[in-house]
């Protein structure tokens, strides 16, 4: 049976780590852009080499299979790494402002200044992959960071952090992790200077007060009921393989992956015959090297998709698979919901499951509807052989990640901001809004010449002197 993993951080040992962290930014933040970007680089590289470690660790806490935490966690990983060192410069480095001409004598640009302490509190789904890639943004704008991973992926954080310490390439206290529960996250919220969470909607919430009564900038990504709209133009091949990886992969625990289908009427038999042998295709198994979908991590989640599952079934779903393989190791069966409607929870609640439940709709504007009435503004998708009609109709929905032909890998794109709309989510990761979170601006305004004469707008004023400035400033 899953275990609760972490060992609480006592108030010393979560301060300690505090205090080494501040210590550490102190260090960091006189480091150049150019200066951090070499070192960050090497620090990936060391990683890079112990990817054999790091599957194991990742495969023993959340049971996915091993290909899966080269396509999900370390390769994506490897692409944030590549763009944002590539855009560092561009993106943090000085920028001169322009000036009106009467200040030709002064020099205007923008810094940007870290934050100082960032602290990630963090989910159990992606346990490698969040954690680093937050990590790696905030170090790279010139902050420490403390990290308080899920109670129940642990180990993999302190993989991290060991493996990062044993380099030997960053201040020491740059990277810290402070376990446990929500104390442990109380703790990291009070000692940072900005927070960055990933989790569920009521959490979130939490934390967003918690900041707010400090004052402190937060980015939150929370829960999501990825829409997947399929047009009766739609590539039906394609778009029935997408539903299946953007509801199965990772188990379906993805923040972003396909959690409703809606199908327009004409296609929906059709779309259902191709998809039901790809669910009985996939492979499941606990050791991690011959499976497609693996087990669930958080335990209370088979619960609760089995109620939903229930819920489906007695107001009229089919429901095909979705059995309890192993109750002990949290292994279910990729569940298929047919003629499934929207007073299901299943189409309104988050499963986070392998769960695909599919409607039929008229027309898809119908669908566009449905999916911007909850809640929820994560990511979303559209499915259709006109391009046009599909950027148009992604563009009507309420989130802030949308595919046309595309599940969810937005992730992977560095360049693209990553972030929800509504209640699932504020702020961005990723992008050069991203890197840029991890920063401040700071105004620089350098009077270049002559050295030893006052400006004309300082005291004494005179009328004479203020007609002047006041045509030079273009006054009437």
């Amino acid at each position: 049976m899953k275990v609760f993993n972490a060992v609480e951080a006592t108030a010393a040992e979560a301060a300690a780590k505090a205090a080494a962290a501040r210590r550490a930014a102190a260090v960091w933040r006189r480091t150049t852009v150019a200066q951090r970007v070499q070192v960050l680089r090497a620090l990936w590289k060391a990683l890079a080499a112990r990817r054999e470690e790091i599957r194991a660790v990742v495969h023993e806490e959340t049971g996915k299979p091993l290909i899966e935490v080269d396509l999900m966690e370390l390769g994506p990983a490897a692409l944030l790494v590549g763009w944002m060192t590539s855009a560092a410069h561009r993106v943090l480095g000085d920028k001169a402002a322009s000036k009106p001409w009467s200040l030709f004598n002064k020099r205007a640009y923008e810094r940007r200044v870290p934050r100082g302490v960032i602290g990630l509190i963090t989910p159990w789904n992606m346990p490698f992959l969040i954690p680093f890639g937050d990590a790696f943004a905030a170090m790279l704008a010139g902050n420490a960071v403390l990290l308080k991973p899920s109670e129940w992926t642990t180990k993999t954080a302190l993989w991290l952090e060991n493996a990062v310490a044993a380099t030997a390439l960053l201040p020491e206290g740059l990277l810290s992790v402070v376990s446990g529960g929500a104390a442990a996250g109380e703790a990291v919220l009070d000692a940072s200077d900005m927070i960055v969470f990933t989790g569920s909607m009521k959490t979130g919430r939490s934390v967003a007060v918690r900041a707010a009564g400090q004052l402190k900038p937060v980015i939150l990504e929370l829960g999501g009921k990825h829409p997947m709209i399929v047009l009766a133009d739609a590539a039906l091949e394609r778009a029935s393989s997408a539903a299946v990886w953007g509801a199965c992969s990772n188990a379906g625990q993805v923040c972003v992956g396909v959690e409703r289908v809606f199908v327009e009427a004409p296609v929906y038999d059709r779309f259902i015959e191709l998809l039901r042998p790809k669910v009985a295709a996939l492979r499941q198994s606990l050791d991690g090297k011959r499976a497609d979908v693996g087990r669930l991590v958080f335990p209370p989640l088979l619960d609760r998709i089995q109620e939903q599952l229930d819920d489906a079934r007695k107001k009229g779903a089919r429901v095909i698979g979705g059995e309890v393989l192993d109750r002990d190791n949290l292994l279910m069966a990729p569940a298929l919901v047919l003629d499934a409607r929207m007073d299901m929870r299943v189409m309104s609640e988050e499963s986070f499951g392998p769960v695909i439940p599919v409607m039929k709709v008229s027309r898809a504007e119908e669908a566009v509807g449905l999916s911007n009435a909850g809640p929820e503004g994560l990511a979303a998708s559209v499915w259709t052989t006109d391009l046009a009609r599909g950027e148009r109709l992604a563009a009507a929905l309420e989130v802030g990640l949308v595919g046309v032909n595309e599940p969810s890998s937005h992730y992977a794109y560095g360049a693209l901001p990553f972030g929800g709309m509504k209640q699932s989510g504020m702020g961005r990761r990723h992008g050069e809004e991203g890197l840029l979170a991890f920063t401040q601006a700071q105004s620089v305004l350098v009077h270049e010449w002559p050295a030893g004469v006052s400006d004309l707008w300082w005291f004494p004023y005179n009328e004479r002197k203020a007609g002047f400035l006041r045509r030079l400033m273009g006054l009437p």
